[in-house]
């Protein structure tokens, strides 16, 4: 072996010596169990069900419709935003965002009556369903060791949601011609909904760390009546100091009976789904 060769095989394992040693100095205390502030950016490859019911002043009870299967609506994939600052040692607050907006035309099978419009069969309607989600809470970590955290959480799950029809009735009057009306009924429900939490963390070792939420609640506020449950399982890798990836499964569900000027009804919502995301900590 020659002593340039030699020089080369030193150099490369003081090289590999050098990264483990600065990779195992990254290791330390990197995990979200440590960090103050943490975004995490993902993709939500969603299944969502809405099942909507618009009542009105002068037709009565609204037709129950099933969106997605009235209307034909593909699930979409969206992207997704999450997030939580802890200000103090046993104190954080977390958020959540995302957006989830859908349209299409389609032919009725059947008569709908949505709000104070009647859209009968065969008609050609363009639907259209725009749902907004932002969530907040407050975190008390009750239990906060090396490798694990548990804490209970009361937050806001705000959901906008915006369901309206459109087609162009044909319409006489009087005996004249038909002649061609608009008709367009929409419904937008938008109040915050209290959920009482706990969230658990677990360093796993190896730079994995498993993340579990619930949220529930049931109450009757002001103009919503009804029920909200929320669960979330994550597992993210953390292979440097600031940055990890990682993936999780989040369900959501709700049933809401509203009486409010914008939207008088019920709405069944559910959406879930798995999430891939990549998360920066400090």
């Amino acid at each position: 072996m020659s002593h340039r060769q030699l020089r080369l095989i030193c150099a490369a394992v003081l090289a590999t010596a050098c990264a483990l040693n600065f990779r195992l100095a990254l290791a330390e205390e990197r995990g979200p169990i440590a960090q103050d502030v943490q975004l995490s950016l993902g993709a939500f490859f969603l299944t969502t069900g809405s099942q909507i019911r618009l009542d009105g002043a002068t037709t009565g009870t609204g037709t129950r419709i099933d969106w997605e299967n009235e209307f034909n609506y593909d699930n979409r994939d969206q992207f997704r935003l999450d997030g939580f600052w802890r200000f103090a040692n046993k104190h954080k607050v977390r958020f959540m965002y995302f957006e989830n907006n859908r349209s299409n035309s389609s032919v009725l099978s059947r008569d709908i009556h949505f709000g104070d419009q009647v859209f009968p069969v065969d008609l050609k309607v363009d639907a259209e369903l725009n749902t907004r989600i932002i969530e907040l809470a407050y975190e008390y970590t009750f239990i906060r060791r090396d490798t694990m955290e548990l804490s209970g959480s009361i937050g806001i799950h705000n959901m906008r949601l915006e369901a309206g029809l459109r087609g162009d009735l044909s319409v006489s009057e009087g005996g004249g011609a038909p002649h061609v009306v608009s008709a367009k009924e929409v419904g937008v429900a938008d109040g915050p909904l209290p959920v009482l939490g706990v969230h658990f963390l677990w360093d796993m070792g190896h730079n994995f760390y498993f993340v579990g939420l619930a949220q529930y609640f049931v109450a009757s506020i002001d103009n919503y009546d009804g029920h909200v449950e929320d669960y979330k399982a994550a597992v993210t890798w953390m292979p440097w100091q600031n940055v990890g990836l990682g993936v999780a499964y989040n369900r959501f569900a709700t049933r809401l009976n509203v009486q409010k000027d914008s939207f008088d009804g019920q709405l069944k919502i559910t959406y879930d789904g798995p999430v891939a995301f990549i998360t920066i900590g400090f």
